[in-house]
């Protein structure tokens, strides 16, 4: 019995039309982020049924018209957390750089902060925050408090006085 080989080309456009058959389809990519965001507090519910992480509920989102208290069974949600379960923080705040957004894994790390920053932990997690300006150093003058301002804007010292630009403003200080 003759060995009969299959042509190339039939071989290659097999690859070429199955290949693709183990990518993800968008609906696939679409479903593992969703599942992402529930863990960061974000889509929650659906037909899917997707869980919030812990110490976060699934909750009603007012931003889509679907109700689920009028029928609508399958309505996504968005996850929050609840009554003392509340955070004081977002994991967003202006000045924090996070390290972690677990507080429980914050216990078990490492880090330095740089120069101008100080550590922090709080509900949502913990890392470098900008030390607090103090506008009322006798040896400061502020000529603004706005460190984008201060990007554009043009200003001399007096005689035996330095101009100073840092995170919290910019001015004049006491030359040493």
């Amino acid at each position: 019995m003759p060995l009969r080989l299959i042509p190339r080309w039939v071989l290659a456009a097999g690859i070429a039309l199955l290949g693709s058959g183990c990518l993800p389809t968008a609906e696939a990519a679409g479903q593992t982020a969703a599942l992402t965001e529930a863990q960061d507090g974000g889509f929650c519910g659906g037909i899917a049924g997707i869980p919030c992480a812990q110490g976060l509920t699934c909750v009603d989102d007012p931003n889509d018209d679907c109700d689920p208290n009028q029928g609508g069974r399958d309505c996504g949600g968005i996850c929050q957390a609840t009554g003392e379960e509340k955070k004081s923080c977002t994991g967003n705040e202006p000045g924090y750089s996070y390290v972690s957004k677990d507080p429980a894994r914050c216990a078990a790390l490492r880090f330095t902060c740089p120069e101008g920053q100080s550590p922090f932990f709080n509900d949502c997690g913990c890392g470098c925050m900008a030390n607090a300006c103090n506008y009322d150093d006798p040896a400061r003058t502020y000529v603004s408090q706005d460190p984008e301002q201060c990007a554009v804007i043009r200003f001399t010292c007096p005689e035996g006085q330095s101009a100073f630009s840092d995170d919290c403003g910019c001015g004049c200080t006491a030359s040493p």
